[in-house]
């Protein structure tokens, strides 16, 4: 008995999205470089998801020296790749502060 063609179309569009999501849980329809984050933007605080990405900046004596966008949106799992940045552009201080999200 033959596959039907909807079996075919669901497969192919199962595999195209399977290479957007790469190592991430979700993604938008709209960008798919962005991640789906919990942003605080309305009145009462509470978290709705939007796509976003996460910026992550580090700065020496009040200026930018060093940016990256990553699509995680968890700040652990970017220090490392970050600071492996900085390293591999010499612009890493003599210190590292960072906030309560690392």
């Amino acid at each position: 008995m033959p596959i039907p063609k909807e079996f075919l179309v669901v497969a192919k569009l199962a595999n195209w999205q399977k290479k957007i999501f790469a190592n991430r849980n979700s993604y938008s329809k709209t960008d798919h470089d962005a991640t789906f984050m919990r942003i605080k933007e309305n009145h009462m605080l509470n978290g709705q998801l939007k796509p976003a990405y996460n910026l992550q900046i580090a700065t020496s004596g009040q200026f930018i020296n060093n940016f990256d966008i990553y699509q995680n949106p968890n700040d652990t799992r970017t220090l490392i790749p970050f600071l492996n940045k900085q390293i591999k552009n010499n612009s890493l201080g003599k210190y590292i502060v960072a906030d309560a999200g690392y």
